[in-house]
């Protein structure tokens, strides 16, 4: 029997917002929840989890979400005594919002609670909510019984695989703020620790009013939010509000209406490799349409928590990642997006307002690697370096809702946006043709259909080849983005096609240094399987009667187990070949690469890691390289 009388206020608003409110595939999903638990729902809390994320309420009614585990770490830690009750045995550490928020028990008897359990090791997830109903703290550890009156089965998407194992723990406190001040930032190494999670548990509160009490009672809610390391952002105005973006779900919107109705919510941040745990609390406040897209440019529904306090324990959790073992990324899980004050260089135009952009002709030069070039129907200001954004939807067909897609997860949230480096370089102020070079994508929606195209082309009609406009191909230009800028001495480092930013900043390099007599020191680092395609691209940019030893210099690191067939080259050109893949320990025998140059780095997300970690080891910090914001 469903638990639910219907949609509170706040689920019908963000129902409402979204356009949701009269589609008969959502009108009854509420019915979903269960009003007590399911066998199968109290065997898996009792038997798969190591920890359980828990939502209660402090005396201010701010939710906080608690990590509830056993001492040793193992599942087994919540029994199953009777139909819809659990007890949870649970050990407790200094600065475990548990601890503080029980005292509302102790005082009425009367504690509402939300959990939800993950399975990490298969993605399986099930959530509940309920009331406490007997409490007893005694010598660092708790004993909650738990009266369960929702439940409901969770779908897998977002959940980042890990392996997890037992270890002893020593919990400490870093931080504790339960009550930040207006002038208050958040420290730099918690904001770290933000950027860096592809995990939160989101706590929330429906607070009823008098009049909705009866058909729908006051209650807490707790979920998971899952992505790319990085997807969740700070803003770096004020240091202390976090930018939760909504992604494409099964349109509950349980989180979401609660925080509409009520407006505050709870972070729980872990970090699975020293069980160290965030715990924030603040004001929350949904945002969608436009609204959204001032604040995360293409992002049309987000939460933004205004934190108001928030506790920081060391080595508190007792499960940890197994060493050397990596996350599996959720296959739904789309590209990282940046806050509009994070890329200031980013121009996104207004839906009515996007330029077209029609092919003028492509260029093939491999089976998967080509240039395609365009003409905008407005002036672009595109810099060396920066991004197009572009939406293929017209050419490829909207976006259609689809709650899970097995065979092809990516299309869940792919709204048929693509972002590529510009190659071409314009000297003037504005430009309106543009070139960018791309390697297919196996399995990809829209670099499969361009290179489809310029196969058949370059099979039944070569000349369309070089002049494509009688095709009429016709897409939307949404913006232009990229954040790289240029100074005297460069260090450039680039995995296969990540060098395609560096296409154009050499050409305008070239330039500058023949009109204005500008001084440019290069070394590129470059890691590809095809240095016989790649190489000719970036070095037909340089003009010996252009470049001039006493003004431009470049030196190139080639690390490709491929024969690079070199021709003759500028005076100004040196290219060492290293016939191994790139690897840490060209950084660590060349220390000094780093020293005095601004730093560049462009390439597949596995290439980037490893150059990171390589600079990191040398006291390069991540902070220090400059990197292209989108994924190729």
């Amino acid at each position: 029997m469903s638990a639910l009388n219907g949609r509170h206020r706040g689920e019908c608003l963000v129902h409402q917002k979204l356009s949701l409110d009269n589609d008969p595939s959502v009108m009854t999903l509420y019915s979903h929840i269960s009003g007590e638990l399911p066998g199968d729902h109290a065997q898996f809390h009792t038997t798969y989890l190591p920890f359980l994320p828990v939502t209660t309420l402090d005396n201010e009614g701010r939710p906080w979400g608690s990590i509830l585990a056993g001492k040793d770490g193992k599942p087994g830690f919540i029994k199953h005594p009777r139909y819809t009750t659990l007890v949870i045995h649970a050990m407790m550490w200094d600065g475990e919002p548990f601890l503080e928020n029980a005292k509302r028990f102790e005082s009425d008897g009367n504690m509402l609670a939300a959990g939800i359990g993950i399975d990490f090791s298969n993605r399986r997830r099930n959530k509940l909510a309920g009331k406490i109903t007997k409490l007893e703290l005694e010598n660092g550890s708790a004993v909650i019984e738990l009266t369960v009156n929702q439940a409901l089965g969770n779908c897998p998407k977002y959940i980042n695989i890990r392996a997890l194992l037992p270890v002893t723990t020593s919990p400490h406190i870093q931080y504790s703020r339960p009550h930040m001040s207006v002038e208050d930032r958040l420290p730099l190494d918690i904001i770290s620790f933000i950027l860096e999670a592809d995990t939160v548990f989101i706590g929330t509160s429906y607070s009823a009013i008098s009049e909705d009490s009866i058909l729908f009672p006051s209650h807490v809610g707790m979920n998971q939010r899952g992505g790319r390391a990085g997807f969740i952002r700070v803003r770096p105005s004020d240091g202390r509000t976090i930018i939760l973006p909504d992604y494409s779900g099964n349109r509950f919107m349980t989180s979401l209406g609660n925080i509409e109705a009520t407006p505050v919510a709870s972070l729980t941040f872990i970090d699975f490799l020293t069980g160290d745990i965030l715990y924030l609390t603040g004001d929350a406040h949904n945002l969608f349409g436009d609204e959204a897209q001032k604040v995360m440019p293409l992002q049309r529904a987000l939460t933004s928590i205004y934190v108001t306090g928030y506790v920081l324990a060391k080595d508190a959790l007792p499960s940890r990642q197994h060493p050397g073992s990596e996350s599996q990324v959720s296959p739904y899980s789309p590209p990282i997006r940046y806050l509009a004050e994070e890329s200031l260089q980013t121009k996104v135009f207004q839906t009515s307002e996007r330029p077209k952009a029609i092919l003028t002709s492509i260029e093939l030069h491999s089976s998967t690697i080509a240039t395609f070039t365009w003409d905008s129907t407005e002036n672009l200001v595109i810099k060396p370096g920066q991004a197009i954004i572009m939406d293929f939807s017209s050419l490829l067909g909207a976006r259609q809702y689809q709650h899970m897609s097995p065979f092809r997860p990516t299309a869940v949230n792919d709204d048929k946006l693509r972002t590529w480096t510009v190659s071409s370089a314009s000297l003037s102020s504005s430009t309106r043709s543009f070139s960018i070079t791309m390697r297919e994508k196996e399995g990809g929606v829209v670099t499969g259909a361009l290179f489809a195209i310029a196969r058949k082309l370059s099979h039944l009609k070569p000349e369309a080849l070089e002049d494509s406009r009688p095709l009429q191909l016709t897409v939307d230009i949404v913006g232009v983005t990229g954040d790289f800028s240029l100074s005297r001495k460069l260090l450039w480092i680039a995995g296969g096609i990540g060098i395609t930013p560096f296409l154009s900043m050499v050409k305008f390099l070239v330039a500058s240094t023949t009109t204005s007599g500008s001084r440019w020191d290069i070394h590129l680092i470059l890691s590809t399987r095809e240095p016989n395609i790649l190489l000719p691209l970036l070095l037909g940019n340089l003009s010996t009667s252009g470049t001039h030893s006493d003004t431009f210099h470049l030196t190139i690191d080639l690390f490709s187990p491929q024969n690079y067939e070199q021709s003759s080259l500028p005076g100004t050109v040196i290219i060492q070949h290293h016939n191994t893949r790139f690897s840490s320990t060209f950084v660590q025998n060349n220390p000094s690469l780093a020293d005095g140059r601004e730093i560049y780095l462009c390439g597949p997300s596995e290439f980037e890691n490893s150059v990171l970690s390589a600079f990191n080891d040398i006291g390069v910090e991540k902070g220090g390289i400059k990197r292209d914001n989108f994924e190729y």
